[in-house]
């Protein structure tokens, strides 16, 4: 019942990667931050938070452009200097202040892991855009796509739920995502084994963005409805998607 909206959030995905990969930088990354700030605001409409927490939530908003201008300038070196550290050490300074209020642990858990799904990782889509070899972007969407689909279909792993579904999804995306990394890596400029390995670490980190996600989920109570439909359903479909942009960069930068 889920895969009608699956679908449709793929092919929106798959368009945005298209278009960050041809169109002109500029665009690509007003694009890019449109999609970060609807995903944000998605995720802090179920998500709940304090009163005080507005100006975090302020400063998650404003980060997204600081995240994306060394991705458009091209400065692997600059982002990851910055970043991380910036994101991850002054968002919680912004959750601390204000007038007292209990709940800042719970406050900072929650905010911060908007952060690292809808800004940190999702600016990797950002720093591979406009990257040579040509065509990387496109690669990710397929082998996320092969990671994805198989665990759809078969199963995935959900707390209290029995193993031989999920156990049986998570080798098929394995399997599927390394051949296709192996076949069409080539295309993208890579050596077949480089893409193979690629193929199976996007499939491995998907599959652990599902049990974040699906953790955040049982966390917030969401009923079964919401991973079919509205914001539940598109936080569901798009954190183990992004969950491995992180992965995916870092291995064919430093290691492929």
């Amino acid at each position: 019942r889920e895969l009608p909206g699956w679908s449709a959030f793929w092919l929106l995905f798959g368009l945005l990667l298209v278009c960050l990969s041809r169109v002109t930088p500029w665009f690509s990354f007003i694009l890019l931050a449109m999609w970060m700030f609807a995903a944000l605001r998605s995720y802090f409409f179920v998500a709940p938070v304090r009163p005080r927490d507005r100006y975090a939530i302020l400063a998650t908003y404003l980060s997204v452009p600081f995240a994306l201008w060394p991705a458009f300038l091209g400065s692997d070196d600059m982002f990851l200097a910055t970043v991380p550290v910036t994101l991850f050490l002054f968002i919680p300074v912004f959750l601390s202040i204000g007038f007292s209020q209990d709940g800042l642990l719970d406050s900072v858990g929650r905010t911060l892991l908007g952060v690292l799904f809808f800004v940190f990782c999702v600016a990797h889509l950002g720093l591979l855009a406009h990257r040579e070899p040509a065509g990387l972007l496109e690669l990710f969407g397929v082998l996320v796509l092969c990671a994805e689909l198989p665990q759809r279909v078969i199963g995935r792993f959900r707390p209290g739920a029995g193993w031989a579904g999920p156990a049986t999804g998570i080798l098929v995306s394995l399997l599927l995502s390394g051949v296709v990394g192996f076949l069409v890596g080539p295309w993208c400029g890579l050596v077949e084994e480089d893409a193979a390995r690629a193929g199976l670490l996007v499939a491995a980190a998907v599959t652990l963005g599902a049990v974040v996600g699906g953790a955040v989920a049982l966390d917030l109570a969401q009923s079964p409805s919401a991973a079919r439909f509205g914001r539940g359903a598109f936080l569901n479909r798009m954190v183990p998607a992004v969950y491995a942009a992180p992965v995916f960069f870092h291995y064919l930068n430093h290691f492929a």
